[in-house]
């Protein structure tokens, strides 16, 4: 019995062109994808060199940094001359390489040509793996530099995306990109960004704006200035990710064809859980990117043809990306890559420890002790420790508290101040939970009565079986997104109602829920307020601002009649404030576990995300333009739809898993390498059993969808071992059923790396569906999704039978 790997066309040989014919289509070929690379490089340089003075004039303290108006020219001046030489330099320097680069990309081809059939199954998992680790490396490395790209869901993974399925569609060209590119353009980006994060005076450039309006962001606001720049910036950045990408696109796609097409997309879905797990290695060993992408320019070495020249270059571009990735831009300041984000610690003047997240305030320590409020010179700790002591106030015999949001220990030495005997204080970011064990000048964490808690809010309450008499919320306002495959923050699920509900159903009788919340807005107060008014069936929780970082704390109790205690006398530090959101006639929409969007006041559809999707939809056709301008081969529609498809199903899922099993990178990893594995069965089942015919599988992924939304709709399983077990097997069967789908189609084509192309084009496409998520919410991504199956399948049906008709 023949297999794949035999298997062609019956008029295979008559479809070929002719020796010369076939010379010509090639150097043509090869003339397009260089000049087209060469046209895109000389478009992205310049542009890079344009961003520092637009930084300058961006930034909110240009007009204040104290320099004259013929200084400011004279630098202009100066710069754009220097610019304008570097672009010309940069030009000719491309124009002499033209020949070097033609004999590298020769070379490269014939490099993997020559790996031995025994090593392709090898090379390909390691390919495949490079591709994703790199990719997860590249998005995560993005958001620690400059915020608003965690802020932009989506924007790093279409990116990658882009670059990786260009790569795949021009994987069978006779020339293409030598893979030796990849590392000096991310050099270049290294330096780019880091360049303008701390490269400028820092009195002079702040970039703290946010291009969205639907999104609130604690703080910070940006001016029409800083958001065209930031829209510049990020088309700069989405260009040197995509040409970075396009020759390890290149390399998976050209490894995949020496071999059968189902084996090479299991070898390549092998590789992807790879590059999952050493990210999930990378993650738990708090290492920092000079180690991610030590292992992946590694592997870029070992794909490079082995001659002394290529080695050279690549190891030399290797050293010098390192450098400008590991320069030590601020030494006063430890940075700490924790699983969730970058964090870096310093101290205050006072010797007190201060924590900033993406360059910007996250958390500072306070010694509140009665030793250090009452020596002389610390009147302004008072009103500080008045917000800190308030909650206890309404509930001095609380013995047994649980403090979600726990942080470096402000609330946790506060609880140990009360007299409380016993304290659970729950953090996710254990690096923060370290840096204040041995930072907090209280020392709350080596009380023996506190126990630490490395989880998020929402899971403690889902599975601790524990009940309280007083629940605080610190000052969880995380921005952090989870995954780049989720539009979920750290603390999304943590402020919806049914998440308050469930803390409150760990409230004792009389227990007391705390919430503190640093209110930017009058709407972010009272959609707070309402919701807290909401899990307490009705009743209005008592409400006052604290003069401390904005923050207003909601409180109320179980039975839902809290009232001011009266022996408890609040200071000027702090100020009613119910009556306040109680007559406020803003109009808010709560949020739910279906619409977790705190952050946004309204349910609007996110009108200004589609600006910057444009511009990503205007640079992914000039991408694919320029190469594909004579091209119309491309037409697999099916794979386009089940990409789509699959982005959407694979999104849902991970927000969903987190849910039910936590919302930690630990869950997350294992929901993606979940997804991954429920591929690699559906593609083993189809080679072992030769299905042929692609409509079950079709039928059973619509009724799983269906299935899914059901209980999406009904409020999911209960959160014990047997309704996880069930929500996973409920949210992996699509993907499973999808897998079967897509290896069946792809049994039956030719090319697997256009197979892989259009349906990472496909990806792309539902990569920017997903934002219909913050209008309808998430249970409509099944409904989108269902939609989009429904496509693959008449399409696959319209050209399979095109191709019996041909065959007749």
């Amino acid at each position: 019995m023949p297999t794949d790997l035999q298997k062609k066309p019956a008029n295979f040989r008559e479809d070929l062109p002719s020796d010369s014919a076939k010379i010509k289509g090639q150097e043509r070929g090869r003339t397009r994808i260089s000049a087209s690379y060469r046209r895109l490089l000389l478009l992205t340089f310049p542009g890079s060199l344009i961003l520092p003075p637009l930084a300058y004039f961006s930034s909110p303290d240009a007009a204040s940094a104290g320099f004259s108006l013929a200084e400011v020219f004279s630098y202009l001046a100066a710069y754009g001359i220097a610019a304008v030489l570097a672009s010309v330099g940069f030009h000719r320097l491309l124009k002499r390489l033209d020949v070097w680069l033609l004999e590298e990309s020769q070379g490269q081809v014939a490099f993997l040509e020559s790996i031995s059939d025994r090593f392709v199954p090898v090379a390909i998992v390691a390919s495949a793996g490079l591709s994703l680790f790199l990719e997860l490396a590249v998005i995560r490395w993005q958001g620690t530099i400059f915020e608003f790209f965690a802020f932009y869901k989506n924007y790093g993974l279409l990116a990658c995306v882009a670059g990786l399925g260009l790569g795949y569609a021009l994987s069978q060209s006779s020339e293409g990109i030598p893979l030796t590119l990849t590392t000096p353009l991310l050099g270049w980006q290294f330096a780019l960004l880091i360049g303008l994060r701390f490269g400028l005076p820092e009195g002079i450039f702040r970039l703290n704006g946010i291009p969205f309006s639907e999104q609130l962001h604690m703080g910070l606001t940006g001016r029409p200035q800083q958001i065209g720049f930031i829209y510049m910036l990020m088309t700069v950045v989405f260009l040197l990710t995509a040409l970075a990408f396009l020759p390890v696109g290149q390399l998976c796609g050209r490894l995949m064809e020496r071999t059968g097409k189902l084996s090479a997309y299991g070898m390549n879905l092998l590789g992807s859980l790879l590059g999952v797990g050493l990210m999930v290695l990378a993650s738990f060993f708090w290492t920092p990117p000079v180690v991610w992408f030590s292992l992946c320019f590694l592997v870029v070495l070992f794909f490079l043809r082995r001659v002394s020249r290529t080695q050279l270059i690549g190891v030399t571009a290797t050293v010098a990306a390192l450098v400008a990735l590991a320069w030590p831009v601020n030494p006063l300041w430890n940075k700490i890559y924790s699983p969730y984000q970058l964090l870096e610690v310093g101290f205050t003047q006072r010797g007190w420890m201060i924590i900033r997240a993406a360059g910007h305030y996250y958390q500072r320590v306070h010694n509140l002790s009665d030793a250090a409020i009452g020596a002389p010179g610390n009147d302004e700790l008072r009103a500080i420790r008045d917000y800190y002591d308030l909650p206890y106030k309404f509930h001095p015999e609380a013995s047994d508290i649980a403090i979600v949001g726990a942080g470096s220990g402000n609330d946790v030495a506060a609880a140990l101040r009360s007299g409380a005997k016993r304290v659970d204080a729950i953090e996710i970011d254990p690096a923060i939970l370290l840096a204040g064990r041995f930072n907090h000048p209280e020392r709350p964490y080596q009380d023996p009565r506190v126990h630490p808690v490395v989880s998020d809010a929402r899971s403690f309450f889902r599975t601790t079986n524990d009940h309280y008499d007083l629940i605080v919320y610190g000052l969880l306002d995380s921005h952090t997104l989870l995954s780049q495959a989720s539009s979920v923050r750290l603390d999304s699920f943590v402020y919806t109602i049914e998440g308050l509900r469930e803390a409150r159903a760990r409230l004792k009788e009389n227990g007391v829920l705390s919430l503190s919340f640093s209110v930017i807005n009058d709407e972010l107060g009272t959609k707070m307020f309402r919701m807290m008014q909401q899990a307490f069936d009705g009743e209005e929780p008592l409400c006052y601002r604290a003069d401390y970082d904005g923050s207003v704390i909601f409180l109320q109790n179980k039975g839902g009649d809290l009232a001011i205690p009266a022996a408890t006398l609040l200071t000027e530090n702090i100020k009613e404030q119910a009556a306040h959101y109680h007559n406020s006639a803003l109009k808010v929409d709560l949020s739910s576990d279906n619409w977790p969007f705190l952050y946004m006041p309204r349910r609007v559809y996110p009108v200004s995300y589609l600006t910057m999707l444009g511009v990503i939809l205007l640079l992914s056709f000039l991408l694919y333009g320029s190469f594909f301008a004579e091209r119309s081969e491309i037409t697999h529609l099916p794979f386009f739809f089940l990409g789509a498809g699959f982005m959407l199903v694979e999104t849902k899922a991970i927000t969903e898993m987190g849910l039910a099993f936590g919302n930690s990178w630990q869950v997350i990893a294992l929901a993606i390498a979940s997804i991954l594995v429920m591929a690699f069965l559906a593609n083993t089942i189809v080679q072992r059993f030769r299905l042929k015919a692609p409509w079950l599988s079709f039928l059973l992924l619509f009724a799983s969808l269906v299935f899914g939304w059901w209980i999406a709709k009904a409020g999911g399983l209960p959160p014990t071992t047997t309704g996880r077990i069930e929500t996973l097997v409920v949210l992996t069967g699509p993907l499973f059923f999808s897998g079967i789908a897509f290896s069946v189609l792809l049994a039956a084509e030719h090319r697997i790396s256009s197979v892989m192309a259009v349906n990472l084009m496909g990806t792309m496409c539902g990569g920017v569906l997903e934002y219909n998520s913050m209008y309808f919410g998430f249970r409509f991504l099944y409904l989108l999704a269902l939609g989009l199956y429904l496509a693959a399948m008449a399409t696959s049906w319209i050209s399979r039978r095109k191709s019996s008709l041909l065959r007749i």
